[in-house]
């Protein structure tokens, strides 16, 4: 399996950035900012976790069972989807995607959503902020290197680092939760569902797909990485625009 030790160290760095511990993250400008650019880590999370769908559980005209449809990988993989594709509005009486629900609460503070719709229309990447682009780069070429790799990023570079990182956003804000209701659903939300379920979930994800294969799991460690120096560059550049 993986050895852990530089992804726990890079994950060391990242939850120590100063964007997280600084109260750089002020204003509802400063919101404004980090929601303009995170908005497309959000997108590209459904990415990561529909490969590894598709892989685990392949969807054709023609079913078939698989290795993971006959293994207890196959609900945990549809148990994660399910709740980011279709989660409880907060009023709890509906369902919402994880992004939709981001976009409201974009709108909610006055954060545009131009950017990101228009690249989903049109898939015109000049529309992208640089940071998010390169960001948004690094997941697809993990991606492009295998399901093992993505369920690396997809979990040491998500959903074990998302609780720490969010409850820090949540401490330094000077904007209240009646001010950005759906802002602070949505981060409170993901500190319960990644840090009680969908993170230790996704350490078994890892497991699976790396299949007790070495240059797998090489390959795998090398992938959070990855994922993780991206983070702190994507994170470094939304710091200087909003200092």
């Amino acid at each position: 399996m993986i050895d852990a030790t530089r992804i726990l160290a890079k994950q060391q760095k990242l939850s120590n950035h100063s964007l997280l511990v600084t109260n750089s993250i002020q204003t509802i400008e400063d919101l404004q900012i980090f929601m303009e650019h995170h908005v497309f880590a959000v997108w590209d999370f459904m990415s990561l976790i529909k490969t590894l769908q598709h892989n685990a559980c392949p969807s054709t005209e023609l079913w078939v069972p698989t290795r993971g449809t006959r293994s207890p990988i196959a609900r945990i993989i549809n148990e994660i989807v399910l709740c980011e594709e279709s989660d409880l509005t907060p009023d709890g009486k509906g369902s919402i995607s994880h992004f939709d629900l981001y976009l409201q609460a974009m709108m909610e503070v006055g954060a545009k959503t131009s950017s990101i719709i228009e690249f989903l229309d049109t898939r015109n990447s000049n529309v992208v902020p640089k940071a998010a682009f390169d960001f948004v780069q690094t997941t697809f070429k993990t991606i492009e290197h295998g399901p093992h790799c993505a369920a690396a990023s997809f979990c040491y570079g998500r959903e074990t680092i998302i609780p720490a990182m969010f409850k820090k956003i949540l401490r330094q804000l000077n904007i209240s939760a009646v001010e950005a209701p759906k802002f602070y659903y949505y981060l409170e939300r993901h500190i319960e569902v990644d840090g009680e379920d969908h993170g230790p979930k996704a350490e078994k994800l890892v497991e699976y797909f790396c299949n007790n294969d070495p240059t797998k799991a090489f390959e795998a460690e090398k992938a959070a990485i990855d994922a993780l120096d991206a983070r702190i560059k994507f994170f470094n550049h939304i710091e200087s625009l909003v200092l």
